[in-house]
């Protein structure tokens, strides 16, 4: 596998791990102020911060990646 390639698995997994990250927080703000559902809200405000945090830092090191990609191939800014 070239390089190339594998920086290129290693972004798209990156944006599929926020995505789901994402729809977590999403499903978690539905049920938050629905007093109608026996489920409840599952996260509370430390968990919600702990997911903002790892999507940030998923995102910097995908942001990382991406720009060694396009220095590796030449693409200009």
């Amino acid at each position: 596998m070239s390089n190339h390639t594998y920086l290129a698995k290693r972004i798209q997994e990156s944006l599929d791990v926020i995505s789901i990250l994402a729809e977590v927080l999403i499903c978690n703000g539905g049920h938050k102020d629905n007093e109608n559902d026996d489920n409840g809200a599952q996260i509370d405000a430390r968990g919600k911060e702990g997911i903002h945090q790892a999507i940030r830092l998923i995102a910097l090191a995908s942001h990382k990646e991406f720009c060694q990609l396009a220095t590796e191939l030449e693409i200009p800014e």
